[in-house]
């Protein structure tokens, strides 16, 4: 397969944005892994909470009581414990 040199006004409109952010190159590259697929990207929300559950955990693992995690995080002593429970079970 002969390799093309693209450039972003060959990309379609829609995709520009994107094109833009990533570089061309990278976009092209992110086509050939993806293309035609439908994917995810998560909020930054969701990458925050991960980050966040992951952090929780290890406050825990590393002695801090629910209530201080609690007091951390602005949550509630019950979510810490759902957070734990969820996922110390796994």
């Amino acid at each position: 397969m002969r390799n093309f040199k693209y450039c972003l006004s060959d990309i379609p409109e829609q995709h520009r944005e994107l094109a833009s952010l990533l570089g061309v190159d990278l976009y092209i590259q992110f086509c050939n892994l993806y293309g035609g697929s439908n994917i995810y990207i998560p909020t930054i929300k969701t990458l925050n909470n991960s980050a966040r559950k992951d952090d929780i955990l290890g406050m825990f693992e590393n002695g801090q009581t629910i209530k201080e995690i609690a007091r951390e995080f602005n949550l509630s002593t019950n979510y810490i414990r759902y957070i734990l429970k969820k996922n110390l079970a796994d």
